[in-house]
């Protein structure tokens, strides 16, 4: 058998320069392009592979068979800080050292710890194979209690197999709390130091492993459309479903396909013979099609001969849902060059798995029905007919050329070319969240990140509005506590940091806002606003005259570029009598930084100057104007906080505005709130006269404008450190009528810009749209790009 890598489907990171690498790093829980930008240039050549790991069963088995595929892999470093729910790299060492157990089935580790401590997709050949053929190095973080205990013993049994100053050095380091990058570099400069003959190729069979990658089946026939007892429309906005079981016609209608299912099959009980296996599939599949096309708004013909029926009874709705899995068979689908795909899986490694492929759903679905791999038992029909619903989405996904992932209520086409502004808006921080993530994820341009080690990143410009940000920020979901840190810990911690007067690095947000400018820009707003509470006020954290820049790294001679700030500015504003703020992030991890970014704004910075001011808070406005996600590491988390149920409180009052500025829209009625214009940008050679381009192009005795167009034509179009602001705390008036932010880089070929201004007069809007265009075209000019939006945001504006 030829053995390509990965041989399993896994999500790693490949340096080209490592491609003869014989060192390969679990990072864990980090993110493999974030541990490799931490390597060391002298040892990146040696390191051919990265990749996280969460789970001992299907994660570690994935690892083991793709280091032994790997054509020179010989060294696995186990880095980073572990899951503590599976401990994966904790039972990899014990099962190294102790085997399985003898007597039950399913490659149970012996002494393994925490859950799913087994390898049930691999055989027990493989794992012994791996013990002989790669040596595995422990120099990461575990949280449980048998850890440090399970390091040690190991490191005795690793004795024999390594030099003694390597093994010296791992005692020392796996002594310490904390294990850092440059012990890591450390390790890999000894390793790279130890003579290594060529890796020996290793003959796998995929019967071994064929639950991590099932073999395939092409299936092959004709599209068919059966006649059906039963009729799924559109019911203004609603899917409805008509159908006759014997001598009666019923209907019941939802927004979600899966509650009608579930509810559906409440009702029949026992009396569900009448619909038959592959009915019971392509009901499923017609209540996918339509909510489907409700909620994608597109139009897709019918995988059935509908009856003509309308029913006379309704059925009821479930008003809660109590699901029991099957305990026996589980499917994944996807799209796969243009066909659908069904990988049918099983829960006993006995039984045999496969991945069926097809260009049509009734020939999946005939096979599906045929195949018959669904326990019988109380909810088999609600399984049929949710396989058929996800069936639906994923052939309706490979005809229109749109993208599908499993038990997501949408489909939507991969966006290459246009950066898109979003708005999103509730008094509920989990309903928008889940709001940002699911249009950056179905509507953001999807490129190689900035920083290519990161790997594809989805991204928009979002601004998000948490009305009434009191109740909407009032408590932290569960689903974002971080390790044993529940929610409250981490505001509060957070907290702390967005105030502490220091910095660790090269900055922390505390300092940029408390001491960094020479005074406390958090007290300077309270007394400003008490002198004069009828004019905004910006806190200014990113410093264009220092930030957005180079150096020369003395180690390596070669240039680097500075770690700035990616939350820049804040804009705090009253009206009706409620303290309202706007914040500006150049930069923005939606996944994860996002939720402690907001909540720690709010009550570090918010909370403390409405107090301070005897004021109750009003909206709260978050402009993440690169906004976005990490497909290969946080696509998994997307989808897990996008399952969260959430709800929102209830009407809120919208008089903080955004109000659009736009040709044929009403101007707004109210002064001192925030409004917004989003238009393509124009062609703008000629320089205008404006005396914010004066400021700009002299800014702390630096031409910023200058300065930004040559940061992206040194370090890349795409890199969103290019920030410019005419204001510089401590030398001008904080309530000035001034532009405090202003970013423009290139996404999709095209170059998007956005300013931010406070306390201006709505009637420069002409003005400011000229000195977008001029910078933008510069860019344009510099980098041979074309033009693409430019968005301006005005707040606290004046008429």
């Amino acid at each position: 058998m030829k053995t390509y890598f990965p041989l399993v489907e896994a999500m790693l990171t490949i340096p080209p320069e490592g491609k003869s690498g014989f060192i390969g790093i679990c990072t864990n829980t980090t993110a493999a392009g974030q541990v490799l930008n931490e390597i060391k240039e002298l040892v990146r050549p040696n390191v051919s592979v990265l990749g996280s790991l969460i789970v001992s069963r299907d994660g570690s088995e994935r690892m083991i068979v793709n280091a032994l595929a790997h054509p020179t892999l010989k060294f696995l470093v186990l880095f980073s800080e572990e899951s503590l729910t599976f401990t994966p790299s904790t039972n990899l060492l014990i099962a190294l050292m102790d085997g399985f157990e003898p007597n039950r089935e399913g490659n149970y580790i012996k002494g393994g710890v925490a859950a799913s401590s087994h390898y049930p997709s691999i055989t027990k050949k493989i794992f012994d194979i791996f013990r002989q053929e790669i040596t595995v190095i422990p120099v990461f973080m575990g949280k449980h209690p048998k850890s440090r205990e399970v390091v040690t013993r190991y490191l005795e049994w690793l004795k024999p197999k390594i030099p003694s100053e390597l093994h010296a050095f791992l005692i020392k380091t796996n002594s310490e709390d904390k294990i850092y990058y440059d012990s890591l570099n450390s390790i890999l400069e000894m390793l790279i130091s130890i003579p290594t003959s060529p890796k020996e190729k290793v003959e796998l069979d995929p019967k071994d492993f064929q639950h991590l990658q099932p073999p395939k089946i092409e299936l092959k026939g004709k599209k068919i459309k059966l006649a059906v007892p039963f009729k799924v429309t559109d019911d203004n906005g609603l899917i409805r479903l008509d159908i006759k079981i014997g001598p009666k016609s019923y209907f019941i209608k939802s927004n979600d396909p899966f509650l009608l299912s579930y509810s559906l099959m409440k009702f029949l009980g026992k009396n569900k013979k009448p619909i038959s296996p592959i009915d019971q599939l392509l009901l499923g599949a017609e209540l996918g099609r339509v909510g489907t096309e409700i909620a994608s708004g597109i139009s897709f013909p019918s995988f059935v001969i509908s009856s003509a029926i309308s029913g006379k009874e309704e059925i009821p709705l479930e008003s809660n849902i109590k699901l029991v899995m099957d305990k026996r068979y589980y499917y994944k689908i996807s799209n796969r060059g243009g066909k659908v795909s069904v990988m049918c899986l099983a829960f006993d490694v006995c039984e045999s798995v496969f991945e069926l492929l097809a260009d049509n759903l009734y020939v999946m679905a005939e096979r599906l029905a045929r195949e018959n791999r669904f326990e019988q038992y109380e909810m088999d029909i609600l399984h049929r007919m949710d396989i058929g619903t996800q069936l639906a989405r994923a052939a309706m996904a490979a005809t229109l050329g749109y993208s599908f992932i499993q038990d997501f209520a949408t489909i939507f086409k991969i966006n290459t070319e246009v950066l898109p502004s979003i708005l999103v808006e509730g008094d509920n921080f989990l309903s928008v969240h889940k709001g940002v993530l699911q249009k950056i994820y179905t509507q953001g341009i999807t490129e190689e990140h900035g920083d290519p080690w990161k790997g594809l990143a989805r991204t928009a410009s979002v601004l998000a509005i948490y009305r009434n940000v009191q109740k909407a920020l009032e408590t932290m979901p569960a689903i974002y506590r971080q390790g044993d840190q529940d929610t409250p810990l981490m505001r509060e911690n957070y907290k702390r940091e967005l105030l502490r007067l220091d910095h660790d690095g090269t900055y922390s947000y505390g300092q940029r806002t408390r001491a960094y400018f020479g005074f406390d820009q958090l007290q300077k707003t309270v007394e400003i606003f008490k002198k004069n509470p009828k004019r905004a006020a910006v806190v200014q954290r990113f410093d264009p005259s220092t930030d957005m820049d180079t150096f020369i790294d003395n180690d390596t001679g070669k240039t680097k570029f500075t770690h700035d700030p990616c939350l820049t500015h804040d804009i705090f504003f009253i009206l009706n009598n409620k303290l309202h703020s706007f914040h500006i992030a150049r930069a923005h991890n939606t996944v994860n930084a996002y939720p402690e970014n907001v909540f720690g704004l709010f009550d570090a910075y918010t909370s403390k100057i409405a107090k301070d001011l005897r004021l109750e808070t009003g909206d709260m406005y978050m402009l993440s104007n690169r906004a976005n996600i990490l497909l290969l590491t946080e696509e998994q988390r997307t989808k897990k906080i996008l399952g969260e149920p959430s709800k929102p409180h209830g009407e809120w009052d919208v008089s903080s505005g955004p109000y659009l500025l736009d040709n044929n829209v009403k101007e707004p009625g109210t002064e001192g709130a925030v409004a917004y214009s989003i238009q393509k940008i124009i062609f703008q050679e000629k320089r205008p006269k404006n005396k914010t381009l004066d400021k700009l192009e002299k800014y702390m005795g630096v031409n910023t404008v200058k300065k930004l167009v040559d940061y992206l034509k040194s370090k890349g179009g795409m890199h969103n450190n290019t920030v410019l602001s005419e204001y510089h705390a401590g030398r001008d008036d904080p309530q000035a009528d001034q532009m405090v932010f202003f970013q423009a880089n290139v996404f999709g070929k095209k170059v998007y810009a956005t300013a931010v201004f406070q306390n201006r007069s709505l009637k420069n809007k002409a003005e400011d749209t000229k000195l977008g265009n001029y910078i933008a075209h510069l860019i344009a000019k510099e980098l041979n790009v074309g033009l693409g939006d430019l968005s301006l945001y005005y707040v606290g504006y004046k008429f």
